[in-house]
């Protein structure tokens, strides 16, 4: 993921770079650096919020129905 995937992620949950550092565990440092590319993003990191974007997807096409 990259650090422009990670702010338009973050953005698309209309999160707070503090509200996504709790969601995701580290701290807004690290949400800063990851958004600016100071630090790669963990894969843990991006996994987690690509199962919940997946998740998420499917909540909404099984409303659908």
């Amino acid at each position: 993921m990259t650090a422009e995937q990670f702010k338009a992620e973050r953005q698309r949950l209309g999160l707070s770079q503090n509200a996504m550092s709790k969601r995701i565990g580290v701290s807004l440092q690290a949400v800063y650096y990851y958004e600016t590319g100071k630090r790669k993003v963990p894969e843990p990191v991006a996994l987690l919020l690509n199962s919940q974007r997946i998740y998420h997807r499917l909540i909404a096409e099984k409303g659908s129905d």
